[in-house]
């Protein structure tokens, strides 16, 4: 197990708007910025009366990962959606689509920039509003690449999440064998394996099973990516940014 600690984020931004970057593969060491099929993962606080005006993705993967509050998303296709902890949105940029932000209760959330399998594809935006906005103590499956994921990433990664109760606790999902995984931290305090990991820590599991106790309730966030996973690093936020 390799642990990514919070203070190992980038942090940029003032009240309104304010984001703290984690970088997965410079945090562990590595020359690509991020980690297998992870670009980058945004921990972001968004308020009234924001707006992060309209701006061009290409290339990206970007799943927002609504926790708390509202905000109104508006793409270049004149599409306007409300999104909040049960309505989520997977944007697959592809070759090119532009959209902007604006917030309109306070807002706590994960922007994640994954990588497709290959540049170029064809731009879509997809919405799903879940039955409720936390999973307790069991594993949502929230996006990934099988027909049974809520929204569809066009890449061989899975993503999961879980609202463990304290005391409660869960082991990884099926597939261990066959994937690499990173488990963030949205908030609360659990140990994994016995190490204790608080709000925005991380950690990357591989050819390892995992014992996840919840010291408080805490809110996660897990990645399985095939070892294989084909991808492409070139995207506009969710690129190599050290090529």
């Amino acid at each position: 197990m390799k642990l990514i600690k919070s203070t190992q984020k980038r942090s940029y931004g003032h009240g309104v708007f304010h984001i703290d970057i984690l970088y997965p593969g410079l945090a562990l060491g590595l020359h690509d910025t991020g980690f297998y099929t992870i670009g980058r993962i945004d921990h972001a606080l968004f308020r009234p009366p924001g707006i992060v005006p309209m701006h061009p993705h290409r290339d990206d993967e970007i799943l927002s990962y609504m926790r708390k509050g509202q905000q109104t998303h508006t793409d270049s296709s004149g599409r306007t959606e409300r999104l909040d902890d049960s309505k989520m949105m997977l944007m697959n940029a592809g070759s090119g689509i532009s959209h902007e932000e604006h917030a309109e209760k306070d807002v706590e959330m994960l922007q994640i920039f994954m990588r497709p399998h290959a540049e170029g594809l064809e731009p879509r935006v997809q919405f799903h509003r879940f039955d409720s906005a936390f999973s307790v103590n069991k594993w949502r499956l929230v996006a990934g690449d099988t027909g049974d994921a809520a929204l569809e990433l066009r890449v061989q990664t899975n993503i999961f999440d879980v609202r463990l109760q304290e005391a409660n606790t869960l082991s990884l999902p099926p597939g261990k064998d066959r994937a690499v995984y990173l488990l963030y931290n949205f908030n609360g305090d659990i140990t994994l394996n016995g190490t204790v990991l608080g709000k925005g820590d991380s950690a990357v599991l591989e050819n390892e099973d995992a014992a996840i106790v919840a010291v408080t309730e805490a809110d996660l966030v897990l990645f399985q990516i095939a070892k294989d996973a084909r991808y492409f690093d070139g995207g506009m936020f969710s690129g190599n940014q050290n090529r």
